[in-house]
């Protein structure tokens, strides 16, 4: 994650259309547009030395190159609300070493110039994620004290974890003074806003080659200056993390449990549990066809669960495809046992292989009304057989769904994890879901990593647990795989914090 220190990078030495010297017409009566890129500028030095207009830099000369990026009526890259007709972008071409950005430093084409945005208390923007998981930081220029490049710098930062295009709307009391690094002569007498001198941003080290755009770089007035927006919604104000817990640090009271104790063969609980049935895909293009055959999960006599993934077709199963080529299953434990918050924990065995994807998992108990992702996904555990030595823990609702769903980082092993049982759990707050493998914590999330988006885990979720075969994520089965495949469930135990 990089944020931007002292440095002009090299300056680019052609004319870029479509990026405003000085604020643009007003968007409406209460928006005032500092940069639309439509309008032609070229970027100069000013006679101190330092550089105006819009300015890339970095640690090397070319880790960060603007240009304009022109989309035609109807694009699929089309910001919302201007899909009719021609508009352009800012694209901003990065692939950063230590740190980088650009700079738009505002210029009469000779000198420095300043604005005036006390009018206004936020800023807002349209940006296009590129889901690095790193950092993006804004800065603005407040109060030159003198020649050259000495204004005050204030921050914001943001979180690059989403796709497509976001509007973002800062109030200017969220910004804090950089304590990092301020220019030579820089004042220090608070964001007044009445001489702004430029903005920059800063984009993320080490995260590979990237293009993010930029559109309508705005001041704007909103009624709420406690909290971040987001496509016009407010982001609550941030979530204090408490470093200190641990796995074994809070006391638990035992909610739930299934031990999966019994003779062999023995189908599941259906107290607790039911088998879904069908090969239609599951949202993944899957292959097998899920039963509530006891071949397919059962008991094993020896104080585990079995789901087993086999190569048949018993029963002339159809699928997505034609005739089904494997089947398995996938037990939940909806409308019979749902929970609001705990500690849920399993200890498991998974199979593995090229194509095998086991998981456990839950779904929002509201997903019958609302659908997906509406009702809000958690996934404890999940391993695709491609990589055997690492499993995934991630959430998902409106607006981080799929591929776009926050968290996903692993633990990773030095061994298969498929090679003996391990313990798979979640610790889930009010506002913050942490996961936890043998007891080690490998991973937080919370309100704050979704940047205004709804946090929809605030009310009761039901248990799955499945092994599915091929999918869109870990691919098909090759020759590589060995079938059957099992996962073994010792336990699955659901825990409310002590009172």
């Amino acid at each position: 994650m990089s944020v931007f220190r002292k440095g002009l990078g090299m300056l680019l030495s052609v004319l870029l259309l479509a990026l405003a010297l000085t604020p643009a017409a007003a968007q409406d009566s209460a928006d005032l547009v500092v940069d639309d890129f439509e309008s032609a500028f070229n970027m100069t030095f000013a006679p101190d030395g330092s550089g105006v207009g819009f300015v890339a830099w970095g640690d090397t000369g070319e880790n960060t190159a603007l240009s304009v990026r022109q989309l035609a009526p109807f694009s699929k890259m089309a910001v919302p609300g201007k899909n009719e007709s021609v508009n352009n972008v800012l694209a901003v071409a990065y692939d950063i070493g230590s740190w980088g950005g650009f700079t738009h430093a505002f210029t009469d084409g000779v000198e420095w110039t300043s604005q005036d945005w006390t009018a206004y208390n936020a800023v807002s923007f349209w940006l296009y994620g590129t889901e690095t998981d790193g950092i993006i930081q804004m800065d603005i220029f407040d109060n030159r004290s003198g020649p050259g490049d000495t204004a005050e710098r204030w921050y914001y930062r943001l979180t690059d974890d989403f796709g497509g295009w976001v509007q973002f709307t800062i109030p200017f009391e969220l910004f804090k003074r950089r304590t990092d690094f301020q220019p030579n002569g820089a004042p220090d007498d608070g964001l007044g806003l009445n001489e702004v001198s430029g903005y920059a941003f800063g984009f993320p080290a080490g995260a590979g080659a990237h293009v993010a755009y930029f559109d309508d770089v705005a001041l704007t007035t909103v009624a709420d200056t406690s909290a971040l927006m987001v496509d016009g919604g407010i982001v609550v104000d941030a979530v204090v993390i408490d470093d200190s817990i641990t796995w074994d640090s809070r006391q638990w009271t035992l909610l739930w449990s299934d031990e999966f104790d019994g003779d062999a063969g023995t189908p599941i609980n259906s107290e607790f549990w039911t088998a879904e049935i069908g090969g239609h895909g599951w949202g993944n293009n899957e292959l097998e066809y899920y039963t509530d055959r006891v071949e397919n999960a059962s008991l094993d006599g020896q104080g585990n669960l079995a789901i087993n993934a086999i190569q048949e077709n018993p029963s002339d199963y159809s699928c997505h495809y034609g005739a089904c080529e494997y089947t398995s299953a996938r037990i939940v434990t909806m409308g019979k046992m749902e929970f609001t918050y705990g500690r849920i924990e399993a200890r498991l065995k998974i199979p593995r292989g090229q194509g095998i994807w086991p998981a456990l998992w839950m779904l929002g108990a509201d997903f019958g009304t609302v659908g997906w992702p509406g009702s809000g996904e958690i996934d404890i555990m999940e391993n695709v057989g491609k990589e055997p030595r690492i499993v995934y823990g991630t959430i998902h609702g409106p607006g981080y769904s799929g591929g776009n769903g926050i968290g996903g980082s692993g633990l990773t092993s030095d061994v298969d994890y498929a090679d003996d049982f391990h313990i798979y759990a979640i610790d889930w707050d009010v506002d913050a879901i942490r996961w936890y493998i043998d007891g080690e914590l490998f991973q937080i999330v919370s309100l704050n990593d979704l940047n205004g988006r709804e946090w929809v885990f605030n009310h009761d979720f039901f248990l799955i647990l499945n092994v599915a075969v091929g999918g869109n994520w870990p691919g098909m089965p090759d020759e590589t795989t060995v079938m059957p495949q099992q996962m073994l469930v010792d336990y699955v135990r659901v825990y409310q914090l002590a009172e």
